[in-house]
């Protein structure tokens, strides 16, 4: 059984906003404050309710070029995929099934209703396919979306927290709960960030397990990540800020025994380079004071060819 949703009128639309993580990168998960902005690509769910009642649920997701690439169905009495074995379908199952833990009332109406999701960007670039999805079902199933999350994939939560916000947030786990705040971080050089994309995906899962491996007592680490985060909000002269990205990657890899971006890939650059999130693959945030096609030369050459002014991916109100 397939069903693709087109034009329809009466559906009901949730989106969640893509992330970026500026700041604290892995020590958000033991306490740290962190700065990360929504992104203007995000993923899109809709909701048609059909006119039958045989608990069916029709599930089509869309890539970034709105190509299907997942067509499934499940049975909403117990959230069983019936139409296909793959690691997708047991995800979404799980979603779902804890979705209704967390609602009993979620599509226990018997009702068959048809979904299509919609990612804007391609699921390698790490702007949060997953916490996305995990955002759109919440809002969908009227449920705490940092408690699906928990019960799911896991993770800190600040990227289903970015997903809810259309404005940069500072965000920290205090005592293993999220507490989001919206701040209006407009800095006059904004105009000279840049993010690139490093053309590899870099599994959070193996990230997170080495962070853990690698370091024990990390209070002394959380703080200095914490004075950073606070002076680059406060920050308005791009000199200063270059100075703080600079020593933000230094305590990091000090802590991680790991080589920075700017070391390997980015030696012979001009301006400032910062890993983000996950450190070795994803996107990099550039500081640049010439002009964008220089940089993009210069770009190219390192075979990278995604690249984004501030205002062309960050989501601003």
């Amino acid at each position: 059984m397939k069903l693709r949703i087109t034009q329809q009128q009466d559906a009901v639309t949730y989106k969640g906003h893509g992330k970026l993580l500026l700041t604290a990168e892995y020590f958000v998960l033991d306490g740290a404050q962190a700065l990360a902005v929504p992104t203007k690509l995000g993923q899109s769910l809709r909701v048609k309710q059909l006119n039958a009642s045989s608990n069916m649920l029709y599930w089509v997701a869309l890539n970034s070029k709105r190509q299907v690439w997942l067509n499934l169905v499940f049975d909403t009495a117990t959230f069983t995929c019936i139409n296909a074995q793959i690691p997708e379908a047991e995800r979404l199952s799980k979603m779902l099934t804890e979705a209704r833990k967390l609602n009993p009332e979620f599509l226990a109406d018997g009702v068959d209703r048809a979904i299509e999701t919609h990612l804007e960007f391609p699921n390698q670039w790490g702007l949060g396919s997953s916490s996305t999805l995990i955002h759109d079902i919440a809002t969908w199933a009227n449920i705490d979306g940092y408690q699906l999350l928990k019960n799911t994939i896991g993770g800190s939560g600040y990227d289903v927290a970015c997903a809810a916000h259309p404005t940069p947030i500072l965000y920290q786990l205090q005592n293993g709960k999220p507490n989001t705040l919206t701040v209006n971080w407009q800095p006059p050089f904004l105009s000279n960030i840049y993010f690139a994309y490093l053309g590899k995906k870099q599994l959070s899962s193996e990230a997170i397990k080495y962070y853990k491996e690698k370091l024990q007592d990390k209070s002394h680490t959380i703080n200095q990540l914490n004075r950073l985060t606070e002076l680059i909000l406060q920050c308005t002269d791009l000199v200063v800020f270059e100075e703080l990205i600079t020593e933000h990657e230094n305590v990091i890899a000090a802590q991680l025994k790991l080589m920075k971006v700017r070391d390997t890939l980015f030696f012979d650059y001009w301006g400032v380079a910062k890993s983000l999130g996950a450190w070795g693959g994803d996107f990099v945030m550039l500081t640049n004071t010439r002009s964008a096609e220089e940089l993009k030369a210069y770009l190219k050459v390192k075979e990278i060819d995604t690249v984004f002014a501030w205002n062309e991916l960050i989501f601003t109100v």
